[in-house]
């Protein structure tokens, strides 16, 4: 994409599509296992999207398909470039094939944006970014935004990392607090190297620590992001301070609150319900878009059926929280095992997540 005057820039369409063909334009090395894939649309387009979200990638490696979702890691602020920040995990089938294939002219497809842990939709004053690892893209996507946008915001920034050359965005995140007045960072290394001669903060975090480091704690809405071990100790942590966690929120989309006990209290009721007749299947899957019908047992998770189809469908958790793999019901019963990933707006409408539902008769998709 070019854009060469300011009529051309006023002219220029907002993301829209699902489905986007994108150009690697540059790709940056944060780390020796971290880089950052920067991309464009192939027609001019403006990446519009929540701070937070993630889109899916579908490939084809060595004939067989994958999908994947990455945090996106830019800002909505900044529209024209598209940034993925993406480590290549040892033992992985996608990131290493990324980080050894995508280079400057490569072409992908991204769906999206998806995902309900965003800043757009939690209101906050002051905030808390805590983040370990690649789990620093949603936070650097929020603090970027909102550099850009809310000076005023009140944003302290804990981020930690195994050793100095693990920090990813080290060198842009010394320029914000830099520039930034109401930003405070801090970062921490649990494990720096003898070589590495690093003069900040060490260890992990503990209740002292988060207590020490935000004395206004109480005042803050939360963001975290990181490996699961590390997100279960935060929450831990704030739970033992007596913080509300009501405002604590972090990419499982459910950080143990009311939609879970909802969830569960749904599943008991299910359960003591007097049991009805239901039949056993199998049943018969109709795509009306798709002029496609197919056979699938009563067991069988509508996702999977459907990917062993070769029918391309969004995906993001594969667990029902995230809403990337809906799709509108037409007719027909399902069984969902989660779906918290939907708006209740988007129930009414007839919609589903793939991933965590099964059927209970014929049905027929929007697809």
């Amino acid at each position: 994409m070019s854009i060469d005057n300011l009529s051309q820039l006023q002219d220029t369409p907002s993301w829209q599509s699902r489905k986007t063909n994108v150009i690697c334009v540059g790709v940056i090395q944060e780390t020796p296992d971290v880089k950052t894939f920067q991309f464009q649309s192939k027609e001019p387009q403006l990446f519009h999207f929540k701070p937070g979200q993630f889109i899916g990638i579908q490939l084809e490696i060595d004939g067989e398909k994958h999908n994947r979702s990455y945090t996106i890691a830019s800002s909505p602020s900044r529209p024209h470039i598209l940034e993925l920040t993406i480590k290549k995990e040892k033992g992985g089938s996608v990131s290493p094939w990324l980080h050894k294939n995508i280079v400057e002219g490569s072409e992908v497809e991204l769906r999206g944006p998806a995902g309900r842990f965003n800043c757009f939709d939690i209101p906050s004053k002051k905030v808390l970014l805590v983040s370990a690892g690649s789990g620093i893209t949603p936070m650097m996507s929020m603090a970027r935004f909102w550099t850009d946008t809310d000076p005023n915001k009140e944003i302290q920034f804990l981020n930690w990392a195994r050793g100095v050359e693990d920090i990813i965005f080290r060198r842009e995140l010394s320029l914000i607090d830099f520039k930034n007045k109401n930003f405070q960072l801090e970062v921490f290394c649990t494990q720096p190297g003898l070589s590495e001669n690093w003069l900040g903060k060490r260890g992990r975090i503990n209740t002292r620590l988060l207590s020490d480091m935000v004395t206004d704690l109480d005042e803050r809405m939360v963001f975290c992001c990181g490996p699961d071990g590390f997100m279960q100790q935060v929450k831990t942590c704030l739970k033992e301070l007596g913080f509300n966690m009501d405002n604590y929120h972090d990419e499982t989309f459910d950080p143990g609150g009311k939609k879970k006990a909802k969830l569960e209290q749904q599943e008991k009721e299910l359960k003591e319900a007097p049991q009805e007749i239901i039949p056993i299947g199998p049943f018969n899957l109709s795509l009306k878009r798709s002029n496609k019908r197919v056979v699938i047992e009563e067991d069988e998770i509508l996702l999977e059926k459907l990917e062993s189809e070769g029918v391309n469908i969004d995906t993001g958790c594969r667990a029902g929280n995230c809403g990337a793999c809906m799709v509108k019901k037409i007719s027909g019963e399902t069984v969902s095992q989660n779906d918290i990933g939907l708006q209740d707006s988007e129930k009414e409408q007839g919609y589903i997540l793939t991933c965590t539902t099964s059927l209970k008769s014929d049905v027929e998709l929007d697809l």
